[in-house]
């Protein structure tokens, strides 16, 4: 039986059918939710964009993930598409060191990086604006200023 669960799983999987993945796996208690299914969970929460969930299945087989590439890559997609771009980063990289040829890791390791590096470039930025409008704030006369100094120049 167990073997026929995990063979329509897959199936599932390979017909994009995340949602009967979901559904049957939930169909289980949860207590009896072993570390493969729970795998199986955060996959296919992961390909419906509900990466948080994802990550608390991936989460419960985190034992059995430690030395898995692809356990690693699952978590680091998830926390990349939630903007958590150190743990991706960290996650990618595990999983990198486990499979170095996979170019996919390689890839979404190359973007944490690029994405992390934009936001702090982007902060750097806002920072910087917000420094000189505080400048500026304090050298630019304010409107009434301004008028009374023009009232004064036409006298």
């Amino acid at each position: 039986m167990r073997e026929e669960l995990i063979a329509q799983l897959n199936a599932w999987h390979e017909a994009d059918e995340y949602e009967e993945i979901v559904s049957r796996i939930k169909e289980v208690p949860t207590p009896l939710i072993d570390e493969e299914l729970a795998v199986h969970l955060g996959r296919a929460l992961n390909n419906l964009g509900r990466y948080r969930e994802a990550l608390k299945w991936f989460n419960k087989a985190a034992d059995q993930g430690k030395k898995d590439p692809l356990w690693h890559f699952r978590v680091g997609y998830a926390h990349y598409y939630l903007d958590e771009y150190d743990q991706a980063i960290k996650a990618f990289k595990k999983a990198n060191k486990l499979d170095p040829e996979d170019q996919d890791t390689i890839e979404f390791l190359e973007w944490s990086r690029s994405e992390k590096a934009a936001l702090a470039a982007a902060d750097e930025d806002s920072e910087d604006a917000e420094e000189a409008s505080e400048a500026d704030s304090g050298s630019d006369p304010s409107p009434d200023a301004e008028s009374d100094a023009v009232k004064e120049t036409k006298h």
